[in-house]
């Protein structure tokens, strides 16, 4: 079903007409139709929560993003795009983000995302990873508790803030590896392999010039 077909079909079970809802949300009869026949498909952040109030729903349901939107993306007027948090820091410990911990938001294509997981932003420092990732790249990060080896992820160390490394996996050991060759492999073997914690998969790299 089409917002526009959802628009309508809440609306007559609401026992409204193409005006009635229009007065109601203080626009033209002709607007109200031309939302209806999917003429326009970009409706604005505020009359499209303002139209979910009047219909008794949820933006989200409106337009049919229940089912398959990013968990912690917010929707933005064009229905092809999200906006993904960008954070400061990882903390050791944390699966999730905390709001002190937003700085910004990036805007990402909804076909990108995977439903129903947590994506976040991090922007890039230092040169230990130089020159797939340049210091300043903000790099995205599907939120989740371990990868496969090989991968690039989000890592925490003990109690430091999360760096991205290659995280390889042997039979008792893991490895964090620097892509710069002035910077050594990190090997934690035994128990010490417990004080790795993986925060995210990297999934994308943005490079603004």
């Amino acid at each position: 079903m089409t917002p526009g077909e959802r628009i309508r079909q809440l609306r007559k079970e609401h026992g409204m007409t193409q005006e009635d809802l229009g007065n109601l949300l203080g626009i033209q009869k002709a607007a109200v139709n031309k939302y209806e026949s999917g003429r326009v498909q970009n409706i604005k952040r505020a009359t499209l929560i303002k139209l979910a109030e009047i219909l008794e729903t949820t933006p989200e349901d409106l337009i049919g993003w229940n089912s398959d939107m990013p968990r912690n993306a917010e929707p933005l007027g064009e229905y092809d795009m999200v906006s993904v948090p960008i954070i400061g820091r990882v903390a050791a410990g944390l699966s999730c983000i905390a709001e002190n911990d937003i700085i910004g938001y990036e805007n990402v294509m909804r076909a990108e995302l995977t439903p129903n997981e947590q994506y976040a932003f991090l922007r890039v420092q230092g040169d230990s990873m130089y020159p797939i990732f340049i210091e300043g790249d903000l790099v995205l990060i599907r939120i989740q508790p371990s990868v496969d080896s090989g991968s690039y992820a989000v890592v925490t160390i003990d109690d430091a803030d999360g760096v991205i490394k290659r995280v390889v996996y042997g039979k008792s050991f893991i490895e964090l590896q620097s892509v710069n060759p002035m910077y050594a492999p990190r090997r934690f073997e035994g128990a010490d392999v417990q004080r790795i914690r993986v925060f995210g998969l990297v999934k994308e790299i943005k490079r603004k010039f």
